[in-house]
């Protein structure tokens, strides 16, 4: 069907502000038009009088730049109900976005106020039947991954589900997620990441999560203990009470601890193939020990032994005399 350019109306669940455009896809959208012309690839379909896209908004945006407002388009157009319209625009969000956190929540935000406006599209959702009909029923994420269906797998949604609630809590015992930080995250595990760790902190502001969501994504660094320390460090920049100190401490404490024990494991394994490959070869090979294969592993052992005694030094010693990272090690 032909239709105007500027008839063309965005999808009605499509909020243009939290569903912004891409103008890297534009630029290379509008590069491929301008050599090989127009392919329709966008589906509409007519609602209360107006043509509204279900899927396309990127070649919308280009078409508004190389033509002429009243010049025509052939497109499809289709009988699409509003809950098509919102699968749609979740699966072509999906493809363009990919696990983008922000578009993700507002997604699965848009779905939900849409399903809890029409109980009688949840009813036939859920094995709860007709007690999904009643008001105020909560709409999960089972329900909202059956609706959208595609890559909305239930654990997805769930997570995304934990996100706004979070930016939705106010003077409750929970902590509040700031919305802008989370926008920051590049990943869903990252964003989700980043939610466990402000969870386990009281009376973290939403500036001090932005700050650290900033300099995280700055670092590329997302790990959970990581953004916990930072959030620590970023709460108690301004105080220097000891109580907050050895909070802080007892945080790096601990993830040294842990990082450094995965690496003695490590080790750990390597020597065990030591011992292995000793008892394997149980020989006398003195007549060999002037040969190349000697030199290297003589090396190579005197820079492990150099390496063993360097570490065993660096937790100092006591005033006893004893050292205090083998205290720990007890």
């Amino acid at each position: 069907m032909k239709i105007q350019i500027k008839d063309l109306k965005p999808n009605p669940f499509r909020d243009m502000k939290n569903y912004p455009i891409d103008e890297g896809k534009v630029q290379s959208l509008t590069n491929s038009i301008e050599q090989t012309g127009f392919w329709d690839n966008i589906l509409a379909r007519k609602h209360n009088g107006n043509i509204e896209i279900a899927y396309g908004h990127h070649r919308l945006v280009v078409l508004q730049k190389l033509f002429k407002p009243d010049d025509y388009i052939d497109i499809p157009i289709r009988e699409l109900d509003d809950s098509m319209m919102i699968r749609i625009m979740a699966n072509e969000n999906d493809e363009s976005w990919g696990t983008s956190p922000k578009i993700i929540d507002e997604t699965v935000r848009v779905t939900k106020k849409y399903l809890e406006e029409h109980p009688e599209i949840t009813a036939t959702l859920s094995p709860m039947g007709e007690r999904v009909r009643q008001p105020n029923y909560p709409i999960g994420a089972k329900i909202i991954s059956e609706f959208l269906g595609g890559n909305w797998n239930e654990t997805r949604v769930n997570y995304s589900l934990e996100r706004i609630k979070g930016e939705e809590t106010e003077e409750t015992h929970e902590q509040h997620i700031d919305k802008e930080a989370i926008e920051m995250y590049p990943t869903e595990r990252s964003a989700r990441n980043f939610v466990k760790a402000v969870k386990q902190i009281k009376n973290i502001t939403p500036e001090q999560q932005r700050n650290v969501a900033k300099r995280m994504v700055e670092k590329e660094s997302f790990g959970e203990s990581i953004v916990k320390s930072e959030l620590l460090e970023e709460k108690y920049s301004n105080k220097k009470t000891e109580k907050d100190q050895r909070e802080k401490n007892e945080i790096h404490f601990k993830n040294y601890m842990v990082e450094t024990t995965k690496v003695i494991k490590s080790l750990n394994d390597r020597f065990l193939n030591l011992f292995e490959l000793q008892t394997k070869y149980n020989f006398d090979f003195k007549e060999f020990q002037d040969s190349d294969e000697a030199d290297n592993f003589k090396c190579e052992m005197r820079i492990l032994i150099d390496y063993l005694n360097k570490f065993s030094k660096r937790g100092g010693e006591n005033k006893n005399g004893e050292n205090e990272l083998l205290q720990i090690s007890d």
